[in-house]
């Protein structure tokens, strides 16, 4: 408001002040036509006789000069005599004759005969020629007052007329107008604000409405605000706001089923480890405990992995933040990544295979995800291919895109089946190899934030599984 304010009032004073500076413009040109009109009506009603010898100065009083420009007076008679009569102002009629003989009285009148005798002339002009200049003049008096003339002469009368006016009764004059015009805009800006200060304090209303219900909220209530009532100006914020809790009731949701899922899937290795771990406890046979250490060693490493899976597919949530993408060499990904898990790979004589195309072409990606994708993709085939299998690695140039493909001759999944592995904790049926079934869904979110998708095919020799995944360069 106090913005408004400011920029009302400067938007005011500028449009008043070019207002004023024409109108003051326009003003001057109206006087100065209205000096020249009175010149020539004064030389008219007088008309001297150019044949006639006139040696007495006719004195004019400002009530007989209104007459003459204004009545039709029969005769004027010389100083001395008896002046004609004037009506005093008594009633609303005469306001306009009293503003024209109050200017009257400011304006001098000099009538002179081309000879040099002063013909006639206004109560208390000089009698002296007030202007040698034809036309419009500006003089200053001995007084140092400033007069504005217009003179002109006239053959056929042989004679020439000047009329003056003081500069500063035209200014008064000319503020007085100015100011008469200006005063109501003036006294109507403080209405013009109260008016906007009330609009805006109603337009608002509905934002300090809405404030209020959201600060009665509770932590916990994320339903949707009301947007039919709301008043056009503030839909994009509820719309924003109704966005922002849909994100924090997915969040939440998030979290909740991350606990759901974290508390089922953990409850399963946390009761065989608390067996295991009794049973190391009570077991006398070096042999038989040393058993039940194995396998108690195997639990708690399935049970890391599988904390590991749940918190990898934590953050790749779809709301989390989008990861740095750079220039990546999926040739040295795939090596680092093979590199690992051989070892894995030979304690279960399984062969694998790493083939990248000579000259591949880089592409932009989140080099970890990309290494944990194909970590996934790897330790899959390890697990579930049989003793002696083959795993095979090919990372080559598929025309504009780099192509990932991880093959092995492991016992697959049925066609049926292969549009469910990628949900979280799904496997599939009859499954002896031990897993969490996070897996693929990692892989899955990961492709995504890639802008692609996996592709599931038969394996080696048309038999197990192959994946493939291709990078748009």
């Amino acid at each position: 408001m106090l913005l408004l304010a400011l920029v009302s009032v400067a938007y005011w004073v500028v449009i008043a002040t070019l207002t004023s500076r024409d109108n003051i413009d326009r003003l001057n040109e109206l006087y100065d036509v209205h000096l020249a009109r009175t010149a020539k009506a004064f030389l008219q009603l007088i008309d001297p006789d150019p044949e006639a010898v006139q040696t007495t100065t006719l004195v004019l009083k400002p009530t007989e000069i209104d007459l003459l420009l204004n009545g039709t007076p029969a005769s004027l008679e010389p100083v001395g005599t008896t002046h004609l009569p004037y009506t005093p102002v008594g009633s609303q009629d005469n306001h306009a004759a009293t503003r024209r003989l109050q200017y009257g009285t400011h304006l001098h009148y000099q009538l002179w005969r081309e000879s040099g005798n002063l013909l006639a002339m206004s109560a208390g002009a000089p009698s002296t020629l007030m202007t040698q200049q034809l036309g419009y003049s500006d003089s200053i008096d001995a007084q140092g007052q400033t007069w504005r003339h217009y003179s002109f002469h006239d053959a056929a009368h042989q004679a020439r007329v000047v009329v003056s006016e003081p500069s500063a009764f035209r200014q008064a004059l000319v503020r007085h107008i100015v100011v008469d015009a200006t005063l109501p805009l003036a006294l109507g800006l403080p209405i013009l604000l109260g008016l906007l200060w009330l609009s805006i304090r109603r337009g608002l209303r509905p934002l300090a409405d809405l404030g209020a219900e959201i600060a009665r909220r509770q932590s916990d209530t994320l339903t949707l605000l009301p947007v039919e009532q709301t008043p056009t100006e503030a839909k994009p914020i509820v719309l924003a706001l109704n966005g922002l809790l849909q994100r924090l009731a997915h969040t939440l949701e998030q979290e909740r089923r991350f606990t759901d899922d974290a508390a089922h899937q953990l409850r399963t290795p946390l009761a065989a480890i608390q067996a295991q771990l009794y049973a190391v406890r009570h077991l006398q046979d070096p042999q038989q405990r040393g058993e039940a250490t194995h396998r108690l060693q195997d639990s708690v490493a399935r049970a890391i992995r599988l904390v590991n899976q749940m918190l990898a597919l934590a953050r790749l949530d779809p709301e989390q933040p989008a990861p740095n993408f750079t220039e990546v060499s999926f040739g040295d990904i795939a090596e680092s990544v093979c590199a690992d898990l051989a070892p894995a790979a030979l304690q279960r004589d399984q062969t694998l295979e790493l083939s990248v195309q000579p000259g591949l072409s880089s592409l932009r990606g989140n080099p970890d995800m990309l290494s944990m994708l194909l970590t996934n993709l790897v330790d899959n085939a390890i697990h579930y291919t049989p003793r002696g299998g083959q795993i095979r690695v090919q990372a080559e140039q598929d025309g504009a895109a780099v192509a990932l493909l991880v093959s092995d001759n492991g016992p697959g999944i049925a066609a049926h089946e292969r549009s469910r592995v990628f949900e979280r904790f799904y496997r599939v049926a009859a499954q002896s190899e031990p897993g969490t079934g996070l897996g693929l869904a990692i892989c899955r979110r990961i492709a995504e934030l890639h802008h692609t998708q996996l592709e599931l095919g038969d394996g080696l020799h048309g038999q197990g599984l192959s994946v493939c995944v291709r990078f748009a360069l």
